[in-house]
């Protein structure tokens, strides 16, 4: 099974839509699922997605070989282009760091901060975005490192403004098949740094 943990439905849509996912309406998570694939739509912030990850992993015990993704926007340094698909591979907030494993050599491997509130201005990281590090911290006790992996595409250059669902689904439908291919790299657990 593949997981998968977004924060706003308009940047899991696209996956949605591509995987023909059914929307199951029994849970207060929106979740949308097939066979293969379960995505969790959490709410913004570190909060919310912990208890997103919390309720996921007690409803749905992941297997050893599942794997987990958290797909969302971030705000990135003037030299990541609004629309650029990254994977984290450090991630810190105030208190502590982490480094990642990243298993795709396609996608260029940033570091995060994960803030509690939305950045107007650049951090020391070369991306921020709001939910990471409360998923982290759940999610590496249940899976293993390798099979964990965390995507961003940059929304904006810390200018943070209210976007429109449509531009939110295009940033996502126009990596779609970068994401769908991280995701295949995934599952084969292919060698991961």
């Amino acid at each position: 099974m593949t997981y998968i943990l977004s924060a706003f439905e308009t940047e899991a849509r696209a996956l949605i839509q591509s995987y023909g996912l059914q929307k199951d309406v029994h849970h207060p998570f929106k979740i949308f699922y097939s066979e293969e694939i379960l995505i969790i739509i959490s709410g913004m912030g570190q909060e919310k997605a912990k208890e997103a990850i919390e309720y996921l992993l007690l409803n749905f015990p992941n297997k050893t070989d599942d794997i987990f993704i958290n797909l969302g926007i971030c705000a990135g340094q003037k030299e990541f282009a609004v629309g650029t698909l990254l994977q984290i591979k450090q991630l810190q907030d105030e208190e502590e760091s982490h480094h990642l494993i990243t298993c795709n050599e396609y996608i260029q491997a940033v570091s995060c901060f994960s803030s509690f509130v939305p950045l107007d201005r650049p951090t020391t990281t070369d991306i921020a975005e709001m939910e990471a590090m409360g998923i982290y911290r759940v999610i590496h006790t249940y899976f293993p490192r390798k099979q964990i992996s965390f995507l961003k595409i940059v929304s904006d250059n810390f200018n943070p403004i209210k976007f429109s669902k449509a531009f939110i689904i295009g940033l996502f439908q126009n990596k779609l098949s970068q994401i769908q291919d991280h995701i295949t790299l995934l599952q084969k657990g292919q060698k991961c740094q």
